[in-house]
């Protein structure tokens, strides 16, 4: 059994009661879940690829710096639901109850569709594009520097940087040149090879070493 074998099981829920648990640094990618109570639960730093969700409820719960990516909620309850400083593309609410359901400082890759299940008003200091931004919108150095960057073990199986047919994850960039600028990202993103020693599943793990960087080149 591979390990993504393992994940799938290990997260995988049929008619299961999780109200009100925590989720935090968990690897949901490519697990199905079934009529399962998540509501008023808690997911930190948690990463949902290729995931499938039917008929459960989310009432009340909170997504925090979370990597949403191919995500079907069929049929769900989201209502009142948080998404705060998460990543979402190509997600799919099917049928879903998203009444109050709020986006705060969010990226979001969605369809006209989309946007008319979440209204502007619910989408606080979030960004909706329809698609992911081209490379060629990027600085070339910067560029190069992410492609090397990929091929470190723990980068390219966290899939923060990589999406189908082994293309660049230029939505995660922007995220990243947003906050950092070219020039930082340049000089420091080649640190993360001697800094990324674990495993992880969002991009807020790399965030977080490069602002302890940017903090001790300010000391």
């Amino acid at each position: 059994m591979t390990a993504n074998d393992r994940n799938r099981y290990a997260f995988s829920y049929v008619n299961h009661d999780a109200r009100e648990k925590n989720f935090i640094y968990k690897n949901f990618n490519k697990s199905s879940s079934y009529h399962s109570n998540f509501s008023k639960s808690k997911f930190v730093s948690s990463s949902f690829i290729g995931t499938k969700f039917k008929f459960c409820s989310f009432y009340g719960a909170e997504f925090k710096e979370c990597l949403i990516r191919g995500t079907l909620f069929r049929k769900c309850n989201l209502q009142t639901a948080t998404f705060t400083n998460c990543m979402l593309a190509a997600n799919v609410f099917d049928r879903a109850k998203l009444k109050d359901c709020k986006f705060i400082n969010c990226m979001i890759i969605g369809s006209t569709k989309t946007l008319q299940l979440i209204p502007e008003a619910n989408r606080a200091n979030t960004q909706v594009v329809n698609s992911f931004p081209n490379e060629a919108e990027f600085n070339s150095a910067l560029i190069q520097e992410v492609e090397k960057l990929r091929t470190h073990d723990h980068i390219r199986r966290s899939s923060v940087l990589h999406r189908k047919n082994n293309k660049l994850d230029t939505l995660s960039l922007k995220v990243l040149t947003e906050e950092f600028g070219d020039e930082f990202l340049i000089q420091n993103l080649p640190k993360l090879r001697d800094l990324v020693t674990r495993e992880f599943h969002t991009l807020s793990y790399i965030q977080g070493i490069l602002r302890k960087s940017s903090a001790d080149d300010i000391v």
